[in-house]
């Protein structure tokens, strides 16, 4: 893990917060912000560039937990609870906001290192498996929309499958488009038609 990270602290008490700011730091965090989990999370992180997000809170709240699932979709970033709360049912909902580390007990410095560079790893391979599934998402997408075309053209042009393919790859290069391009249009132009 590289040090010099950004924190965002999110914390029920910012008052009580400076042995975990001092942990932070100790473990590489060049700057260590602190807001209160009354604080809107999501506006301070608009205005604030983090690498990582640590909640300090002796029960996670749904609010909290609707604010992290926003972060998660919009702006991803790896997040560890340490909570005082052992109850799985809060545990399963955390997880589902996007947090990526859930800790009862253990905010000792000696063990912050270990757990943030755990959090950051676990977070960047989800990122990773996310990104993947939406590459093969989106081929088996195109996939689709090209054998929808390919039908079109055998159904309403009599064309065999290999004449299909040809004809859209033939217009794709004459019309320096993308294949899917084309399938696309050639499912409106049926549409419009029928």
């Amino acid at each position: 893990m590289a040090s010099g990270f950004d924190v965002l602290l999110v914390c029920d008490e910012v008052s009580a917060s400076q042995p975990l700011v001092d942990g932070l730091k100790v473990s590489g965090a060049a700057n260590v912000i602190t807001a209160s989990t009354r604080d809107n999370v999501l506006k301070v992180l608009s205005s604030q560039s983090v690498d990582l997000v640590v909640l300090d809170v002796a029960k996670p709240t749904m609010n909290l937990f609707e604010q992290f699932a926003v972060i998660q979709a919009y702006c991803p970033k790896p997040v560890i609870c340490f909570s005082d709360d052992r109850d799985s049912h809060v545990i399963a909902q955390s997880v589902k906001a996007g947090v990526t580390a859930y800790i009862v007990d253990g905010k000792s410095p000696d063990r912050l290192r270990p757990i943030i560079e755990v959090a950051m790893l676990r977070f960047n391979e989800c990122q990773a498996v996310k990104k993947e599934l939406a590459q093969v998402k989106g081929k088996l997408s195109e996939r689709a929309i090209i054998e929808k075309a390919k039908g079109l053209l055998i159904e309403h042009k009599g064309m065999s499958e290999d004449q299909a393919y040809k004809t859209m790859r033939k217009m794709a290069m004459d019309q320096g488009k993308k294949i899917t391009v084309i399938a696309h249009e050639i499912c409106d132009v049926v549409a419009a038609l029928g």
